[in-house]
């Protein structure tokens, strides 16, 4: 899903260590303090340097923001690399200026970490699969889950490998091999927006922006700024640490009570054996906790498909709200 997370003209190859959301500004390597970071936001918290402050500012969005800060400095290690507590100041109040180049936006720097934390190849590319089959839209009734559910005839399903499976994508590669990032998006804009909005028209969409699109995959970033220019609405980030269907669901069924589902991206194997990204359409949560998504991939015979099928995997890396 993301060989590579910018446009095309993206040639930045310089690598950083990574972190979870963002990229350290000065430090940080080979033992050096961290003294500033660049815009990270959760459900819980947004943080920053502020240059004018000279002070890692933490905006606590729920109460559990500190905790949650904190948490995330142990998850990635940085208790050593962030020796001094006095250089970080957690706050009630919106101080972070909104930068130029906000966290969606760092292309150049989001691409090295990703290129890190990933193998570089088989990055979301989703199952391949046979496209002999069509490709499905607002599926009948007879197409339900193990459990019973059925597909909500507002929501349009298309298989990656469905009737335009063939589909060349603008840098090698097809729809099949490699198209689950543009054919989320398409479910989503075609359920959200208009019927218009299938495979074909979302990859040509791909191509006139000039984002990557190949058999390397395709960008979470760029799906986003998609689907807004579309006329979805969007929520922030939710950025996971290659975490369990367990450790997510908490926070997306926040998002799903008030009327949202999610584009997601995760991981579906070990990474000795391959980048194993995936994205995906999270479209429910049951009340054992199963994550129930339309998939564009591993869910052609089962919609929505029980992506807790699968565990332990996926594990989740990132993810957005969507709404009409």
């Amino acid at each position: 899903m993301l060989l590579s997370l910018g446009k095309k003209s993206t040639t930045n190859t310089q690598k950083n260590s990574p972190f979870p959301t963002s990229v350290p500004r000065e430090g940080g390597f080979a033992g050096q303090p961290v003294t500033s970071i660049d815009p990270i936001e959760t459900l819980d918290f947004k943080a920053a340097y502020v240059a004018d402050l000279d002070k890692i500012v933490v905006e606590k969005k729920t109460p559990q923001a500190e905790e949650m800060f904190n948490q995330w400095i142990d998850q990635n290690q940085l208790n050593e690399a962030i020796k001094n507590k006095n250089k970080i100041l957690f706050t009630d109040k919106k101080i972070i200026p909104t930068p130029s180049d906000s966290i969606h936006k760092l292309e150049n720097k989001v691409k090295d970490f990703f290129q890190l934390m990933d193998d570089l190849n088989s990055i979301g590319k989703g199952s391949q699969q046979s496209n002999n089959g069509t490709i499905e839209q607002s599926p009948s009734p007879s197409s339900l889950a193990p459990n019973g559910l059925v597909p909500n005839p507002s929501m349009t399903y298309f298989a990656q490998c469905g009737d335009q499976g063939s589909l060349p994508l603008p840098d090698g590669g097809t729809l099949c091999s490699a198209g689950c990032g543009p054919t989320t998006v398409a479910m989503i804009a075609s359920s959200y927006v208009n019927k218009q909005y299938n495979p074909r028209v979302v990859v040509n969409l791909y191509d006139k922006n000039n984002y990557l699109l190949g058999s390397g995959g395709s960008s979470p970033f760029n799906a986003y700024e998609l689907l807004k220019q579309i006329g979805v609405k969007t929520t922030d980030y939710l950025v996971f640490n290659l975490e369990k269907s367990e450790t997510v669901v908490p926070q997306l069924r926040k998002y799903l009570s008030a009327g949202w589902t999610f584009f997601a991206w995760a991981k579906f194997c070990d990474s000795s054996k391959g980048g194993c990204g995936h994205f995906f359409w999270i479209t429910d949560i049951d009340g054992q906790g199963n994550i129930w998504a339309y998939d564009p991939a591993y869910g052609r015979y089962e919609i929505p498909y029980n992506e807790n099928s699968r565990y332990p995997y996926p594990l989740y890396r990132l993810a957005f709200g969507v709404k009409k």
